[in-house]
């Protein structure tokens, strides 16, 4: 399936009229959007490839700067347009392309490579096809993506139009506006992706603080409280929990006491401390959830949920998050599985339960395939998920005030094309 040929519209890093230009794709994947770039345009060392990505960006190249709204980049200001996917071929048996993510924030040059992002996976079988990376017949295809965030692999599904034919535009997903090319992604053998248990503290139910709540690692570890707990009903708008100060630190002083009981770690492998976990950008997530309201259920919703990234209350829910939350809900004896209605419990035999959870911006529906021993054991060997995608640009970016080192990395880039 992996072409050795990579054309990539003919496109390859350049300078114009004295400045390096880099090949990008800016993309929209769900409710995220950032820039894919082919991993053999990309620096090997590491210290050049995050110069490049920060000026790609438009985020501090040292430190932080505070209110940074990323207008000298591509990214908008918020976590969830501040990433940017490297791709490149797999060499594994069992994936055709392997991704590597960079997230970043808006106000700081520390990037984190230990995370993968859901939304932004679903652009990935389109650029690769686009650039000559794979080649997918029409029809429903497949496409395997190994991440080196994460480890984990996850199975596209596309439908590809025949030759000369447009995409098929009729997915419809909370928090984007019309129709779009779609694409199924599930992800396999999902729990533990960072801790390597789906109960990383071993307990349904933990105390933080005086709170009762359940930490769950199913594609993404995360802290689930109920929302009555903080005197909320996770019907509140993003801005006004961003805004509740008071409520703000108590969830930080939560995320903090989940993080360190689920003994997370950072891309080196070493145990966050305190103060990091305190500052992170991406892990633990953390949710409040409530009892959908009589307008959520009517849409088919079995509970409502407030996400947090976690610094901020996200203006939807992402796809790895919501594929946690529907996996708490199945979990017996968890905060989840208290509050939800209407969803079917885990059995002996392994089957698919579909759960739609309320969010700002709509309805997100996540299908668990699980099942529940007669000792207890858990086994959930994959979540799937649906999210719309679509290219917004196609390109070169200049980088202007490029260091030396970059300059003179892509010189010889260019002079051994």
């Amino acid at each position: 399936m992996v072409d050795k040929k990579v054309h990539f519209l003919g496109m390859t890093p350049r300078f114009l009229s004295g400045v390096l230009e880099i090949p990008v794709y800016h993309m929209r994947g769900g409710t995220s959007t950032g820039i894919v770039l082919f991993e053999e345009h990309l620096p090997e060392d590491q210290a050049l490839r995050e110069e490049l990505i920060r000026h790609l960006m438009g985020v501090p190249h040292k430190g932080e700067v505070p209110g940074d709204r990323q207008i000298t980049g591509l990214g908008r200001g918020i976590p969830q347009s501040c990433k940017v996917f490297i791709v490149g071929r797999s060499d594994r048996k069992d994936a055709e392309i392997n991704s590597t993510l960079a997230q970043l924030a808006p106000g700081k040059a520390a990037i984190d490579w230990s995370v993968n992002c859901g939304n932004m996976s679903s652009t990935l079988p389109i650029f690769a096809q686009e650039i000559g990376l794979i080649s997918v017949q029409s029809g429903r295809s497949r496409v395997r993506i190994y991440n080196t965030n994460t480890g984990v692999v996850t199975h596209a599904l596309i439908d590809m139009p025949k030759p000369g034919q447009p995409m098929a535009t009729d997915a419809e997903i909370p928090g984007v506006m019309g129709k779009w090319p779609g694409v199924q992604l599930a992800l396999l053998k999902p729990a533990g992706s960072k801790t390597g248990a789906l109960l990383p503290t071993g307990n349904a139910i933990d105390v933080f603080n005086g709170l009762e709540v359940s930490c769950v690692d199913l594609a993404v570890p995360m802290v689930i409280a109920s929302a009555s707990d903080f005197g909320k009903t996770a019907q509140e708008d993003p801005a006004e929990l961003d805004a509740d100060k008071i409520f703000m630190e108590k969830m930080q002083d939560l995320w903090v006491a989940a993080g360190l009981a689920m003994k997370l770690k950072n891309a080196d492998g070493v145990t966050l401390k305190p103060e990091e976990l305190a500052a992170s950008e991406t892990i633990p997530k953390a949710c409040i959830i409530g009892h959908a309201n009589t307008h959520e259920s009517a849409r088919g919703a079995s509970l409502s949920v407030r996400y947090f990234t976690p610094q901020a209350c996200h203006k939807s829910l992402a796809v790895t998050g919501g594929a946690c939350l529907a996996a708490g809900c199945l979990i017996p004896g968890t905060v989840a599985n208290k509050i939800v209605h209407g969803v079917k419990p885990l059995t002996n035999d392994n089957s698919l339960h579909e759960i739609k959870m309320a969010n700002p911006a709509g309805v997100l529906k996540a299908t668990i395939e699980g099942s529940i021993s007669n000792d207890g054991t858990i086994n959930m060997p994959s979540a799937a998920y649906e999210r719309s995608t679509q290219i917004l640009l196609r390109g070169h970016t200049p980088i202007y005030g490029a260091s030396e080192a970059l300059n003179a990395h892509y010189a010889e880039f260019v002079k051994a094309a």
